[in-house]
């Protein structure tokens, strides 16, 4: 019997170059680490990463002051800075009344015309709390607009509780990059794990936007894994991952297309090849997934127009 170990720990590196281009693309926005590879048969760790450099550590470090100035800008003495936190009352997203929340910063990043942009997550604040987040419960996505004037920073926009993301009350990694030329785009990574099912998912705003809100709808799939699958139980083992990419739009949209490749595998085959008391044949129910899958703006959101999601699949 293939140990579901061995299934389930084979990532396959992601090779961007394989899906066909119409435009020019851009350079790659994100890549999955890998966990692993199989070659005869054994499994070979891939090397842990280097630790950070003395440079890299500093730049973290400037980082974290740079967006301490800008939540102090934001609520002055409000700001916590040992807690990196502050308070403050929002609308509870599609139902009447405030809450108070804690505002925790996540990233920042200036814009081309001079103006900071700031991500952060709101959470809901509860008196029996005491440090415990809801496992299923995602966070609430919040993006402050700054701008520098006589050397200080003041509020311009607050996109309040755009979205509920991710999960553990936390909404997950915050990447920014160009949706289009001229257009300086959010893109947020974040996903769950339930009961040994692991989803990951990609969501894009336009930081320029009066009203800031998802292009992509309800987030496009980019990886997921059945981690505690049992290869001999009738449930389908999979495990399938992504690398993605803007690509410059084939049809003049507004934002740029966006083009995946996705590698992974799974063992569907194995309930068609029961016979009697004999038991899933695991050896020949594996199939190696392959496919790239091209999404590109229609004037409201992100759509499918070439290939197949395969993550999202599963």
């Amino acid at each position: 019997m293939r140990p579901a170990a061995l299934f389930l720990s084979i990532l396959f590196p992601v090779l961007l170059a394989a899906c066909g281009e119409r435009k020019a693309a851009l350079p790659a926005a994100a890549a999955p680490a890998l966990a692993g590879k199989e070659e005869g048969g054994t499994v070979t760790a891939v090397p842990a990463p280097l630790p950070p450099t003395p440079e890299q550590l500093e730049a973290r470090a400037a980082a974290l002051r740079e967006r301490a100035v800008l939540m102090h800008a934001i609520f002055g003495e409000n700001f916590n800075p040992a807690a990196n936190e502050a308070p403050m009352e929002l609308g509870e997203p599609d139902e009447p009344g405030v809450r108070m929340y804690t505002i925790e910063p996540v990233a920042h990043a200036f814009l081309p015309n001079g103006d900071a942009a700031l991500v952060a997550n709101a959470l809901v604040v509860r008196a029996e709390r005491d440090g415990i987040r809801v496992h299923t419960d995602g966070g609430l996505l919040n993006v402050f607009i700054l701008r520098k004037a006589d050397g200080r920073w003041t509020l311009l926009r607050h996109h309040a509780n755009i979205a509920r993301l991710g999960s553990w009350e936390r909404i997950g990694t915050a990447k920014f990059m160009r949706l289009a030329p001229g257009k300086t785009g959010l893109a947020m990574l974040y996903g769950g794990a339930f009961q040994g099912y692991v989803d990951r998912y990609l969501s894009l705003y336009d930081l320029g936007a009066q009203t800031m809100h998802d292009l992509t709808g309800a987030g496009i799939a980019v990886s997921a894994s059945a981690l505690a699958c049992q290869p001999a139980d009738t449930e389908t083992c999979y495990d399938v991952t992504s690398g993605w990419r803007f690509a410059l739009s084939a049809s003049g949209a507004a934002y740029n297309d966006l083009v995946f490749q996705f590698r992974g595998q799974e063992d569907s085959k194995k309930d068609v090849r029961r016979k009697g008391g004999e038991g899933p044949r695991l050896a020949s129910d594996i199939t190696r997934l392959d496919g790239c899958a091209r999404y590109a703006y229609d004037g409201k959101t992100y759509v499918l127009v070439e290939g197949k999601n395969l993550a999202k699949n599963h």
